[in-house]
């Protein structure tokens, strides 16, 4: 079978919308990402039950497991204690794919969390989707614990896939494996694009009408500690409260597909705007001084909708990771971008 390749790409990035001067430097360095050409590759690997990729005769984790450059230091050390654990501690069983199919990989390290699932993983699909009828995909064990990660295989009828045993170290030959298509946080535009339109094309929606607020309220951390507030506002905008864990993956792919402008504070559920029709808008309610995590600026810049943000302080001051960081949000401030936009 002949390997798929992308080429070299530069990306360039729209700013936001509502742009500062003053914030620029929290996005400038964003703008433009080159991306090195990709090919798929085919070979054997013991696949673990959390995807790793163990090389059947070292045992060693292969580097293609991660997203960048295999681990250094004591993580790569780790690494190693956990393919000798893997070795010795479960048995190797080999398996075949369907007749006339070819197993595919397409996980990696962060395959486990939802917005990498939906920005790194399946893009690979969208990018092979003329071809998945030749291949059965191969998913990790703890797949049967994120409903999600089969559901959002469903706009992909003539693919098969088939979850590994946890107990065992499933062992395959000449398979397909792709890399990244692109570092995470960032995307090829075209692969993000035909993800959306396969979803809206699957769902069968018209015009977006929506407007709606995702509520982190009952996430473990980075909430909007003034949430009653900020949702009397945005309630009488006319914009709808959700809690995206509470639907399942289609229900969440039409709602972002019929929204016509999405605000919600970093998180997960930004993920989903890649749903959204082009030309939709998105509100990111970020943290104040966070240069880094730019992974919705430039989501929202890959499927062609209108970016704006808006900077909050930690609720509590010593607290600056984005990560954990509960937030405090000027609400006169946020009133005066939605009612420029609504």
């Amino acid at each position: 079978m002949s390997l798929w390749s992308l080429p070299a790409e530069k990306v360039f990035r729209s700013l936001p919308v509502n742009l500062n001067e003053k914030d620029r430097g929290l996005f400038q360095h964003e703008r433009e990402r080159f991306f090195e050409p990709l090919q798929t590759l085919t070979g054997s690997w013991d696949f673990t039950r959390e995807g790793l990729l163990l090389k059947p005769k070292t045992g060693k984790v292969d580097s293609r497991s991660f997203q960048a450059e295999r681990p250094g230091g004591l993580a790569s050390l780790k690494l190693f204690l956990k393919g000798i654990f893997y070795r010795w501690t479960q048995p190797r069983k080999k398996i075949q794919p369907l007749p006339g199919r070819q197993f595919l990989i397409i996980t990696d390290e962060f395959s486990n969390g939802y917005f990498h699932w939906v920005t790194d993983a399946l893009p690979k699909l969208a990018w092979l989707m003329e071809e998945l009828d030749r291949f059965e995909l191969l998913l990790p064990a703890f797949t049967h614990r994120f409903s999600y990660m089969t559901e959002s295989l469903a706009a992909w009828p003539q693919l098969r896939w088939r979850v590994v045993e946890a107990s065992c170290r499933t062992a395959v030959t000449d398979a397909l494996l792709v890399p990244a298509l692109a570092p995470t946080g960032n995307y090829r535009p075209e692969t993000l694009r035909t993800l959306g339109k396969t979803w809206r094309t699957k769902l069968g929606v018209g015009k977006p009408f929506r407007k709606v607020y995702v509520s982190r309220a009952k996430a473990p951390w980075r909430k909007i500690r003034n949430e009653a507030e900020v949702e009397a506002l945005t309630r009488s905008l006319d914009f709808e409260t959700v809690f995206l864990e509470e639907l399942s993956f289609e229900a969440q792919a039409r709602l972002l597909a019929e929204t016509q402008i999405l605000v919600s504070n970093h998180g997960a559920g930004l993920t989903n705007m890649l749903f959204q029709q082009p030309g939709s808008r998105v509100l990111e309610i970020r943290l104040r001084d966070d240069a880094h995590n730019n992974c919705y600026f430039s989501l929202a810049s890959a499927v062609e909708l209108e970016y704006a943000y808006l900077l909050a302080d930690p609720a509590e001051p010593k607290t600056k990771s984005v990560h954990t960081a509960d937030l405090l949000v000027d609400v006169e401030e946020l009133a005066s971008l939605l009612k420029k936009w609504s």
